[in-house]
């Protein structure tokens, strides 16, 4: 028999003095109820539906009462309802609370399947069982959900790469087919106008459809010239038929557009550090799937992220060309001037020594020696270039082997004493023998004691003190160059190893582009050890570096 429940009122939880709640209020709170209350028979047949109900499933209840619950449950999801609720009722539980089964979907009556929570309970009424549901739809929350899983997985995609047109490929698929059937990126030409960048289609074989849509331009009417112009994003949930023949270049590019489909559109800017980057555009092709301002707040998060990310794709590809380009030029220095400047060096050098004796101050002969310390000082730069590069690049080859850290500094202080001596500075060097062989490339370590030392004996005055000295410590040795010269400013310190970076200070002199101690830096690193300074101006300066023992390495 159909008939509609108007269950009995608690009688748990009521305050003590407090009145009854009567049948036709409590009836008239559950009518009223923001979830869908739904309560079947044995038969699964429809008892009750509230006001709740009718507006989750569509339905009124005159339209349902005595049907089967299947009329509210997608077809394939139908038979394995039934058998749940048999089980339910052969069980021993009197209710299920929401959230202690998995997620189910419901039928709304214009076909449209939806995500729910519900809970269950059976109560036996004049020996009939009595089946209640409380279902709530979730459909917004598993849209915000879905949202910011996707989100979150674009981030993740689009920090994968700096490659340029990757990053492009990435940002153009992302959208499909969450977003649209197709997408499309847009970037400024150089003549002011707009052109197709990257495109993506949700089914492969469109790709020959995309392929055809590039060679036809962006109209000024299209909504991408828009966007680019106003910085805010177009959105056209029903595009009119006539909508594709106006931004449409001619007829055989407005065939193209209908056979993609346009049936609603998304265009949003592409904005980054405050500029207009690009743009994006999300198109549908079917009209059951037309856009809706959800998606429009969805398209608005995800332009956020891809612009970021093509923005620092851009630049990064613009490195990637400076390098390049520098590249390029190094090897020309390297080769197409490296060669003459020999030959000079070494023309300056016979000619010094096969001068006439009484001519030595006479004429042009003076200025040889200037010429040649010229070339030289030309030959070093362009070394160093090359070292940089190579660091750069990974190319810098090791030849490691056991050394001991007394015979390292020896060798390097024996090297530039002389230069110590003509500046009258005292060069000094300690090392206890017992110190610890390290693993090293002995060229390269005293090339980082030639920069070292060199620079202290620069910034050093007469009459000071450059000390070169090493110690072991742990699984390292630590190498120390410490002078009694100017000092570093605290605010240059941090920056005294950066490329092409020179200290302005007091008392040096010579010449230099501030690579020597990036060199440095590059040595040390790839040898596995740590270089860093320590100073205070007026009271000279102190370069620390480190190189693992032999036994550890």
């Amino acid at each position: 028999m159909d008939r509609v429940l108007a269950p009995d009122p608690p009688k748990a939880g009521t305050a003590a003095g407090a009145p009854r709640i009567s049948k036709a209020v409590f009836a008239e709170m559950v009518a009223i109820a923001a979830d869908a209350i739904i309560a079947v028979d044995q038969a699964q047949r429809i008892l009750y539906f509230n006001q709740g109900a009718e507006q989750v499933f569509g339905y009124a209840a005159e339209d349902v009462l005595g049907r089967p619950l299947d009329i509210l449950i997608p077809e394939e999801a139908r038979a394995v309802h039934r058998t749940h609720v048999d089980a339910f009722g052969r069980g021993p539980v009197a209710a299920r609370r929401m959230g202690e089964r998995s997620e189910i979907a419901g039928l709304r009556r214009n076909g449209e399947v939806f995500p729910a929570e519900a809970s269950i309970s059976k109560l036996d009424i004049d020996g009939e069982r009595i089946y209640t549901v409380v279902l709530r739809d979730i459909t917004e929350r598993k849209r915000i959900e879905v949202a910011q899983q996707f989100l979150a997985r674009a981030g993740t995609t689009l920090a994968a790469s700096l490659d340029y047109q990757a990053t492009l490929e990435s940002i153009a698929r992302l959208a499909v087919p969450i977003l649209a059937d197709w997408s499309v990126i847009y970037v400024a030409d150089e003549a002011g106008g707009v052109r197709c960048l990257e495109m993506a289609h949700a089914d492969p074989e469109h790709a020959p459809l995309l392929a055809e849509l590039r060679r036809f331009p962006v109209t000024a009417a299209h909504p991408a010239h828009t966007v680019f112009a106003n910085r805010e994003p177009v959105f056209i949930a029903d595009v009119p038929d006539a909508y594709v023949d106006e931004v449409a270049a001619d007829a055989e590019h407005a065939g193209v557009l209908r056979r993609l489909g346009m049936r609603s559109l998304i265009v949003v800017p592409l904005i980054a550090h405050g500029r207009v980057q690009g743009s994006m555009g999300f198109f549908r092709a079917s009209p059951s799937r037309r856009h809706d301002l959800d998606d429009l707040a969805l398209a608005r998060e995800l332009a956020l992220i891809a612009a970021l990310a093509f923005e620092n794709a851009r630049l990064y590809d613009e490195a990637k060309q400076a390098i390049r380009a520098r590249d390029d030029v190094l090897a020309v220095v390297s080769h197409d001037l490296g060669n003459p400047l020999s030959a000079i060096r070494i023309g300056t050098t016979l000619l010094l020594k096969h001068r006439p004796p009484e001519e030595d101050a006479a004429g042009g002969w003076r200025h040889l020696e200037g010429i040649r310390q010229s070339v030289e000082q030309m030959e070093r730069l362009i070394h160093s270039l090359l070292e940089v590069k190579r660091l750069e690049a990974g190319h810098l080859v090791l030849d490691r082997r056991s050394h001991r850290p007394a015979h390292l500094i020896r060798a390097a202080a024996e090297a530039l004493a002389p230069l110590a001596e003509a500046r009258r500075i005292r060069l000094e060097h300690r090392c206890a023998d017992s110190t610890p062989p390290v693993l090293a490339d002995r060229e390269r370590v005293l090339q980082v004691f030639s920069n070292l030392i060199g620079n202290a004996l620069k910034f050093t005055g007469e009459a000071g003190r450059v000390m070169v000295e090493a110690t072991a410590q742990g699984a390292e040795v630590r190498f120390a160059v410490a002078d009694t010269g100017v000092g570093i400013e605290p605010d240059a310190l941090p920056h005294i190893f950066d490329r092409f970076w020179k200290a302005k200070r007091e008392g040096g002199d010579g010449p230099g582009i501030g690579l020597g101690l990036a060199i440095c830096k590059g040595i040390v690193e790839a040898h596995g050890g740590r270089i860093w300074a320590e100073s205070e101006p007026g009271n000279g300066t102190t370069v620390h570096f480190t190189l693992p023992t032999s036994r550890e390495a």
